[in-house]
């Protein structure tokens, strides 16, 4: 997809964080954004953000969770915009500290939010992409997609799980003959959202600017890009583990 100009991108959790810069960044491409989040003063905030900017922008609560709540939201974007061109799947929570000493609800919620958010939102938005001429699926998913994330089991192996169902999803469109729908995995370290407050960055791999890595992303759907890694030490990670000592890596 090389022009973003008048085109329909919907993000899931936008009304903060990176979902917010990446919207932002959409429309000043000249895109409509549809901001979606499950905090109705968040979806305001974010809309009034970008009209503020003179950027064009609507927005719906839902939540990824719900698949019934994801039907109901497009049925409303289909009626007051049309088909989508361009779906993100953005949301996501974490809950770090060691596993046993995190309530199993919330293990249980990160699942629900950051693994089945994504096939939910997928599942029901598909057959709208796939009646465009092209179109486009990006899935935020993380470095700790990767690599073992001790104190962070759940948000790692969610992460996990967004990759294999990211690649999974891209090969089979192309060998059923709809690989105009592009599908492209965002594997990002730490992004200073607050998101993980308190945590200390790896060794060379310093913390990511959401505007910043929001641009990334809009050039990845620009230039069809299948995946994104940020920033470049974590391109290693792929090859130290397959190659280093377990020990070493």
């Amino acid at each position: 997809m090389t022009t973003i100009n008048n085109r329909f991108v919907l993000i899931t959790g936008a009304g903060h964080g990176l979902g917010l810069e990446t919207a932002k960044q959409f429309a000043r491409q000249g895109a409509y954004v549809i901001i979606t989040d499950i905090d109705l003063d968040r979806v305001g905030y974010a809309v009034h953000e970008l009209h503020s900017l003179g950027l064009e922008a609507a927005g719906y609560t839902m939540d990824v969770t719900d698949p019934d709540d994801v039907r109901r939201v497009r049925a409303q974007v289909l009626h007051d915009h049309g088909t989508i061109d361009v779906l993100v799947n953005n949301a996501g929570i974490v809950s770090g500290g060691r596993f046993v000493d995190i309530p199993l609800e919330k293990h249980r919620l990160t699942f629900e939010v950051n693994t089945h958010g994504p096939v939910n939102v997928t599942h029901v938005f598909l057959p709208d992409l796939l009646n465009q001429t092209e179109a486009h699926i990006v899935n935020i998913a993380s470095a700790s997609s990767m690599i073992p994330l001790p104190l962070g089991v759940t948000y790692a192996s969610s992460k996990w799980a967004v990759l294999g169902f990211t690649d999974s999803l891209r090969e089979e469109l192309v060998q059923t003959g709809q690989g105009h729908v592009r599908v492209t995995a965002i594997c990002p370290s730490y992004i200073r959202t607050g998101m993980f407050e308190g945590v200390k960055a790896p060794l060379l791999s310093p913390w990511l600017e959401p505007t910043w890595l929001a641009k990334k992303i809009v050039r990845s759907v620009r230039r069809n890009r299948e995946q994104i890694i940020a920033p470049f030490m974590v391109n290693l990670i792929p090859i130290a583990k397959s190659t280093w000592p377990r020990p070493l890596f």
